[in-house]
C-alpha cells in the first residue's frame, strides 16, 4: 500500500494528467462537433440552450460552431451561470474555465491515486475511466444539476460524441500516468 507521500504525489500527477486529458477531449469534442451536420447541429445546440423551438440565436451559434470561432457553446454558459459568472459573447469566462478543467482534474487526482492500489481502473488503457466519467458527468449529474439538459434530448451523435472524447480523455491521462512512472 502507497504511503501517503506517494499517495498525494499521484493525486498531484492525476490531477494534471486530467487537465491535459480535458484539454485533449476538448479538442476532439470540437472537431467532431464542427464536422456535424446542420440538422444535427441545430438539435444538440437546442437542447444545450434549453431551447425547444430553437428561437434565439440558434443559426448564429451554428455559423459559429462551424466556424470554430466559439471557443464553446450551451454546456459551458450553462456552467457559468450555475458558478455566477457571466460570460461575454457565449465565450466562456474565467470562472466556466476553472469550473470545466476541474470537472477533470478532481477526478484525475482521485483516478491517480486508485490505480496504484486497484490496477483493475486502468482497464482499456484508462478507456474505461474515460466511459465512466461520461456516464456519471455527462449524462447522469450534468442533467441532475441543470448544466444540461436530459440526455433524451439530444441527438445520438451528441452521445456518441461526448463518449469519444470522454475515452479520449481517459486514455491521454493513464498514458501521461504511465509516463510519470519512470521519472519517480
Amino acid at each position: 500500500m502507497p504511503g501517503l507521500h506517494t499517495a498525494g504525489l499521484d493525486m498531484v500527477l492525476g490531477a494534471a494528467a486530467g487537465a491535459v486529458g480535458v484539454w485533449a477531449m476538448d479538442q476532439v469534442g470540437w472537431f467532431m462537433l464542427r464536422s456535424e451536420n446542420t440538422p444535427t447541429l441545430t438539435r444538440d445546440l437546442r437542447a444545450r440552450d434549453g431551447d425547444a423551438d430553437g428561437n434565439v440565436g440558434t443559426a448564429a451559434q451554428i455559423r459559429g460552431v462551424q466556424a470554430g470561432t466559439r471557443a464553446t457553446a450551451g454546456a459551458l454558459r450553462k456552467a457559468t451561470q450555475v458558478s455566477g459568472v457571466s460570460p461575454t459573447d457565449q465565450q466562456p469566462g474565467p470562472g466556466a474555465t476553472v469550473f470545466h478543467y476541474a470537472l477533470g482534474m478532481l477526478p484525475g487526482a482521485l483516478y491517480g491515486a486508485v490505480r496504484r492500489i486497484r490496477p483493475s481502473v486502468c482497464t482499456g488503457s484508462g478507456a474505461l475511466y474515460g466511459v465512466a466519467l461520461f456516464v456519471v458527468m455527462d449524462e447522469t449529474a450534468a442533467p441532475l444539476t441543470g448544466i444540461a439538459s436530459a440526455p433524451g434530448r439530444y441527438p445520438w451523435q451528441a452521445h456518441a460524441r461526448g463518449l469519444a472524447a470522454h475515452v479520449v480523455l481517459g486514455v491521454t491521462t493513464e498514458i501521461l500516468l504511465r509516463a510519470t512512472i519512470r521519472f519517480r
